[in-house]
C-alpha cells in the first residue's frame, strides 16, 4: 500500500525542512506563451480595463464556439487580462446564447433602421444586425462592469484606510 507519505516525501513527519513538490504537468508551449507575458494574469487597473471592455464587446458578437481562443488572441495583443477575458466569454453560453443572439439581432435591426442604413441582403443585414446590436450591448455591459471595477477599487482604498486608521489608533497610546 502507497501512502502519502511514500508517494511525496514532502508529507512525510519528519524533522527535516520542508521540500519543494513537483511541479503540475503543463504543456511546454502554452506555459512558454502564458507565463512571459505577466499582463494576461495581472490585475493591475490597465489590463482589467482593457479585458472588461474589449471581452464585453466580444461576449456579445456572433462568434460563438471560437470567443475563447478569439479572446486568447485579442488579450495576448491588446495586453488584457486573460482571467477577466475568458470569464467574461462565458456570458453566452448554450443557455443564453439563443436570448442573446435574439436580443441582439432585434436591437442591432433597430438600430440600422433608425440610421437609414440601405437594405441590400437579407443575410448581411442580418450579421450587420447582429454586430451593431452586440456592440451596443457590449459597451453597455462593459460600462458597467468597470462602474463596478471603480467601487470596488474605492471600497478597497477606504477599507485599506480604516484598517490602517485602525492599526495606528491601537499602537499610539
Amino acid at each position: 500500500m502507497v501512502t502519502a507519505a511514500h508517494a511525496y516525501p514532502c508529507l512525510a513527519e519528519t524533522s527535516a525542512p520542508p521540500c519543494q513538490h513537483p511541479p503540475l504537468p503543463h504543456h511546454q508551449s502554452v506555459s512558454r506563451f502564458t507565463l512571459n507575458r505577466p499582463y494576461l494574469w495581472s490585475f493591475k487597473n490597465a489590463p482589467v480595463v482593457r479585458a472588461l471592455y474589449l471581452g464585453s464587446l466580444l461576449a456579445y458578437m456572433p462568434s460563438y464556439g471560437l470567443q475563447i481562443l478569439i479572446a486568447l488572441a485579442v488579450a495576448w495583443f491588446a495586453r488584457a487580462n486573460l482571467t477577466l477575458m475568458v470569464g467574461l466569454q462565458m456570458i453566452t453560453n448554450p443557455l443564453t446564447a439563443g436570448p442573446i443572439y435574439l436580443s441582439t439581432y432585434f436591437l442591432g435591426d433597430w438600430l440600422a433602421r433608425l440610421l437609414h442604413l440601405p437594405a441590400r441582403n437579407p443575410a448581411l443585414d442580418g450579421a450587420l444586425a447582429l454586430i451593431l446590436g452586440g456592440l451596443v450591448l457590449g459597451l453597455i455591459t462593459a460600462l458597467l462592469l468597470h462602474g463596478l471595477w471603480l467601487f470596488g477599487q474605492y471600497e478597497a482604498r477606504q477599507f485599506r484606510t480604516r484598517r490602517q486608521q485602525a492599526k495606528n489608533a491601537r499602537i499610539l497610546p
